[in-house]
């Protein structure tokens, strides 16, 4: 049995305090609200942002879960939450002897825009505010002493994040060319990723210092928005989808992750929204 501190306990975080609890383990779930969590888990009601309300975590952890999500979409918001949130949380825990810290990022750390892939490997030079300050919380955490693991989501697509099927509704078009190359990964993947990620760790098992989780097909704005409004059927006249939905342009790789052995329960964005799209009575 494993001492388990998940650090942003809400969609995925808290899935994953919920995984980690039916498998046996000791979990606690650190959030801002009073929002209860899933049976068993503990809830630790604190700010990350506000090192005084970090005071009296858990000691003897074994694994940190770093899943934040910014409440604010800013600058200065994203440095609170992802740089010194994080940094924050490592001072807290200082002394302990954790096997290792998980730190979810975002493939926004990658600049690439002209439909190139991506992988682990490939150099990281953002230009967003969003993309820098993940980049420099990951870097804080690999620098720090304690074994550190990043690991980087592309869109998170699943129940309640449902974006994508709004625009298909509204009627968004994008032109098949030039393509507009887009990579996701179900909310349900994101857990299953995490999981596995903390059992090799508490196993000892060797792990790399970054993983770009994304399903195993990256597909253009065009065929995604096409065969989802095929299957809804009922949906309002083409418009263009606006600038904003295009500013990521790449195909990102799952190779690394794949070669460790995960499995995707949704492979593919046509089985995961397909799912959705029928639990939401759409087709």
């Amino acid at each position: 049995m494993a001492r388990i501190l998940i650090v942003g306990a809400g969609d995925i975080g808290g899935h994953l305090a919920e995984a980690m609890v039916a498998a046996g383990h000791d979990v606690w779930g650190l959030r801002r609200s009073d929002k209860p969590l899933g049976d068993g888990v503990q809830l630790l009601q604190a700010d990350v942002a506000d090192p005084e309300t970090l005071l009296d975590l858990p000691g003897d952890l074994d694994i940190v879960v770093y899943s934040v999500a910014s409440p604010v979409f800013s600058k200065e918001g994203y440095h609170d939450y992802y740089y010194r949130g994080l940094k924050n949380i490592l001072r807290a825990v200082k002394g302990q002897d954790v096997k290792r810290v998980f730190f979810v990022s975002s493939s926004s750390v990658y600049h690439q825009m002209d439909g190139e892939w991506v992988d682990e490997t490939t150099e990281t030079l953002p230009t967003s505010f969003a993309g820098k300050e993940m980049l420099a919380a990951e870097e804080a955490l690999l620098k720090h002493k304690l074994p550190g693991t990043v690991v980087r989501f592309t869109g998170i697509y699943g129940p309640g994040r449902t974006r994508m099927i709004k625009q298909a509704q509204s009627g968004s078009h994008c032109d098949p060319e030039p393509a507009v190359w887009t990579n996701r990964i179900h909310r349900d993947d994101c857990v299953g990723v995490l999981t596995m990620l903390v059992n090799r760790a508490l196993n000892d098992e060797s792990l790399d210092e970054v993983y770009l989780a994304t399903d195993d097909e990256p597909a253009t704005l065009f065929d995604v928005l096409e065969w989802m409004k095929d299957r809804i059927g009922d949906v309002e006249p083409d418009h263009d989808v606006p600038e904003a939905t295009r500013r990521a342009n790449r195909r990102c790789s799952n190779k690394r992750l794949r070669a460790l052995g995960y499995e995707f329960i949704y492979p593919n964005y046509r089985e995961g929204y397909d799912k959705l799209l029928i639990e939401m009575g759409l087709v």
